[in-house]
């Protein structure tokens, strides 16, 4: 038996193998490789309520969507400088995010709660609440339930079921070469933030630096989903293909090409990156560039293809939701990047749960 520490994708592969998922399930409209799974409901068989009323979900269009995704004291966060309210409220928009990039809304969602003894005080709980119900206004859902464990490190979570048109749905798999690839907004904001607090952690950033880069910082402790943009792309039927930016531009790249079966031709530029983050880097060589634009984690911004004749399009609807970062190209060209057109390595790849950092 080998002992090579397999990656995070490498793993994946492997319990799909042995649990012969290799190919979907006819009840996944998504297939199984996608973050989210798509179930189609049943005409007249499901129901909910608002406002005291029985609504019917079910019609041929409808489908339930359930995603999951969980965050481990000191592998995801540290209590250090994320306050419980602002560790739950992220939980929620992780999952939130995955809905979002594949244009779905949230119905409710199950909450699992690991609480080591020396947390579980009011007040540490009730911050804890407080993220869950701002999450829960936010993004116009319910709980439905959960569980609550003793844990060595705090745990939270989610599995989120959410509602979707089956035949709006924006998967990974459909970019054509010649599609525009675009990004939903800058990046690096959330990479930056944690690279301060983790210097001011260590008593080599100091707190008036930390203040002047307020963005950064609240990015990544309190990130917010693209849920109304990725339903306003499905309505309108403009992504050929999707997926939210959670742990870099290069690993979601990477899933997009394999999915839908192309390569990407990226155009590098410094205005890919938030002005905040301009700001702290100075002038950036391209190498520099490449690294900060594919490495950039956790911005959960929406990564989609679009056809080119609706690039019009998509700028009318959604003005602030497009920056074309390249095109889709012939799958064995594989991803290239280029700096007004010369040639750039792609050298980080993101977080890799099972590599060299031990957490974000």
């Amino acid at each position: 038996m080998s002992n090579k520490t397999l990656s995070e994708l490498k793993i994946l592969e492997l319990f799909r193998e042995e649990l012969g998922l290799t190919y979907p399930h006819p009840l996944n409209l998504a297939g199984n490789t996608d973050d989210a799974a798509v179930m189609p409901l049943l005409p007249k068989d499901f129901a909910t309520y608002a406002a005291g009323k029985k609504i019917m979900l079910g019609n041929r269009a409808d489908s339930l969507v359930f995603t999951q995704d969980a965050m481990i004291e000191n592998v995801h966060f540290r209590l250090d400088y994320g306050k419980p309210d602002q560790v739950a409220a992220k939980c929620m928009a992780v999952n939130v995010s995955d809905l979002a990039a594949m244009g779905a809304s949230p119905l409710g969602a199950l909450v699992h709660v690991g609480l080591p003894k020396r947390y579980a005080v009011r007040e540490f709980l009730t911050s804890l609440t407080r993220g869950l119900r701002r999450s829960m206004q936010r993004y116009k859902f319910t709980i439905f339930g959960g569980d609550l464990t003793a844990a060595r490190d705090f745990t939270i979570s989610a599995a989120l079921i959410g509602r979707i048109n089956h035949r709006r749905t924006m998967l990974r798999s459909g970019a054509k070469a010649g599609d525009v690839l675009c990004v939903s907004g800058t990046l690096g904001l959330a990479s930056l933030g944690l690279k301060l607090l983790e210097g001011h952690r260590k008593g080599r950033v100091s707190s008036a630096e930390l203040g002047r880069y307020s963005h950064s910082v609240k990015r990544l402790l309190e990130p917010r989903a693209r849920l109304a943009l990725g339903r306003k792309m499905a309505e309108a039927g403009l992504a050929t293909s999707c997926i939210d930016l959670s742990d870099s531009l290069a690993r979601s790249l990477k899933l997009l090409a394999e999915e839908s079966h192309v390569g990407f031709k990226v155009e590098l530029s410094s205005r890919l990156l938030h002005r905040e983050v301009r700001q702290y880097c100075g002038q950036l060589n391209p190498r520099r560039l490449a690294d900060i634009v594919f490495s950039a984690e956790e911005d959960f911004e929406l990564l989609f293809t679009i056809h080119a004749a609706d690039t019009e399009k998509a700028h009318r609807l959604l003005p602030r939701g497009v920056i074309p970062i390249g095109t889709a190209v012939a799958h064995e060209n594989g991803i290239l990047a280029f700096h007004r057109g010369k040639r750039i390595a792609i050298k980080n790849e993101g977080f890799e749960h099972f590599g060299q950092r031990p957490w974000r």
